[in-house]
């Protein structure tokens, strides 16, 4: 279904869209009369609605249902921030896949600056949109060492460096952290570092070295997986 990230949204009966809003739905989705919407506000609600006026400027919708979406999973993630293509892909996975909050690191192997808030923003929003998703993620800026470790039940560490390997919780309630690296991967001082951490289980998987964004995904299938047993 269409989606459509509206900040302030709340339920109530029709809603009028203009602006830059109106013209992206009328120009580039091409939204027709009778075609359903999903309104979303990135911190749980979604309406269902439908077209029921437009024209060269605006777009006028009718409310047909709407809920608020619980977390079923709390899943969080540390990045070591990658190049631009690597990490905004990583960013759009994050959303997709439901992490609650990304804390973007800048490792010792970083090797990009970080895009501007409004290109962050902009990505975030458009895979909100495109997976429908009912939650925005909180960006944090921060360090390996300024992550509430203790705040994790389970903290999943991808690291191909390791020639460590161990299984993960089953079927747990607790909020997890996930931790991948940039594509040089963590330095002997992170690697020592992370190991360390309350909690931390080494996932080192029988596969070549995984790109960020791949690591990202798979990390997240693992935890994910594990929710299913």
């Amino acid at each position: 279904m269409r989606a459509s990230f509206q900040k302030d949204l709340i339920p109530q009966e029709s809603y009028n869209l203009t602006g830059d809003t109106a013209h992206h739905l009328i120009n580039v989705i091409r939204l027709e009369l009778n075609e359903e919407v999903l309104l979303l506000n990135g911190a749980g609600l979604q309406v269902k609605t439908k077209v029921s006026q437009i024209s060269k400027r605006e777009i006028l919708l009718t409310q047909l249902d709407h809920q608020n979406v619980s977390r079923s999973f709390m899943m969080d993630l540390a990045l070591g921030i990658p190049k631009k293509e690597a990490l905004e892909l990583s960013l759009k996975q994050a959303v997709e896949l439901g992490f609650r909050k990304i804390y973007l690191i800048r490792s010792e192997y970083s090797q990009t600056r970080l895009p501007e808030p409004e290109r962050l923003q902009s990505l975030i929003i458009s895979s909100l949109e495109q997976s429908n998703s009912a939650y925005v993620p909180e960006i944090i800026h921060s360090t390996w060492e300024e992550i509430p470790a203790n705040e994790y039940g389970e903290i999943l560490l991808m690291d191909s460096q390791s020639n460590v390997r161990q299984s993960i919780k089953s079927n747990t309630t607790d909020s997890r952290l996930l931790i991948v690296g940039p594509e040089g991967g963590f330095s002997p001082l992170e690697i020592e570092f992370l190991h360390q951490m309350p909690g931390i289980r080494i996932l080192n998987l029988p596969t070549p070295i995984l790109r960020t964004p791949t690591a990202v995904a798979t990390g997240a299938g693992i935890i994910l997986g594990s929710l299913l047993d």
